[in-house]
């Protein structure tokens, strides 16, 4: 039997007579140009305007990008050219654009790490920040409902316009990843996860599961009172192959 071990594989010796049933994913049709498909939604994603006219809406020039960290496998090979090329096009300068690293509680991302997951273009090109949980300037944005404060990243204070992005899987007690998870525990402060995940162990909060799950609930309300402006998600196979991107509003697009 091969188990996957970060990049690699591991071998287990088990007997066959000790196998009862191999139990395979569906498998799904991999999309064949999913560039394309993200330049449309850029355009016409879902449930709001474009790109564009939320940009110009907002008269936005300082973008935040929320990006995954290195434990979190992301095709941002593909998903990142089609949307710098779209906030280029608008008016956006490379100097306005800057990418934050949710790390959430990990450690910080290495600059080796960074360049690996965004290319050696892209990371020489724009600025890259790991999000540090422990940073004693965080934005204090009052409390959440279940009594929990929401501490997040002070940079949230410094831009005009938030971009998540990130992969749809399914997680273990938020229900799935993606959409709201990319602001907590993506960017809030250590207190503000701890109370969060402290939730864990309410009987709804499981996998694959949203309805009477506190620890999802209480992340969608942080992505509200933060103010997400723009959302995209991908979901991949098990070689991490696109097989369905979704873009627009937080919740209509994931």
């Amino acid at each position: 039997m091969k188990l996957k071990y970060g990049k690699e594989e591991i071998r287990l010796p088990i007997e066959d007579k000790n196998i009862i049933k191999t139990l395979n994913l569906e498998k799904q049709e991999v999309l064949l140009n999913p560039e394309n498909k993200l330049r449309e939604l850029l355009k016409n994603p879902i449930g709001c305007p474009s790109l564009r006219e939320l940009i110009f809406q907002k008269k936005a020039s300082k973008i935040l990008i929320i990006v995954n960290d290195i434990t979190r496998p992301t095709p941002y090979e593909i998903i990142l050219p089609p949307l710098l090329d779209e906030l280029h096009q608008i008016g956006i300068k490379k100097e306005n654009i800057i990418f934050m690293v949710a790390t959430g509680i990990h450690r910080s991302n290495s600059q080796k790490e960074i360049k690996e997951m965004f290319g050696k273009n892209i990371f020489s090109a724009y600025k890259f920040i790991n999000h540090d949980c422990d940073n004693p300037r965080q934005k204090d944005l009052g409390k959440l409902r279940s009594g929990n404060n929401l501490w997040v990243d002070p940079i949230v204070s410094d831009i005009d316009f938030i971009i998540t992005t990130g992969v749809i899987v399914p997680h273990y007690f938020a229900g799935f990843s993606g959409g709201r998870k990319s602001i907590l525990p993506g960017i809030c402060g250590r207190k503000t996860i701890e109370a969060n995940h402290a939730q864990m162990v309410h009987h709804n909060a499981r996998a694959g599961n949203f309805k009477g799950n506190p620890v999802h609930q209480e992340m969608q309300e942080a992505a509200e009172k933060v103010g997400v402006d723009f959302n995209i998600n991908v979901v991949t196979n098990e070689h991490h192959e696109i097989i369905e991107i979704v873009a627009g509003e937080l919740y209509k697009s994931w």
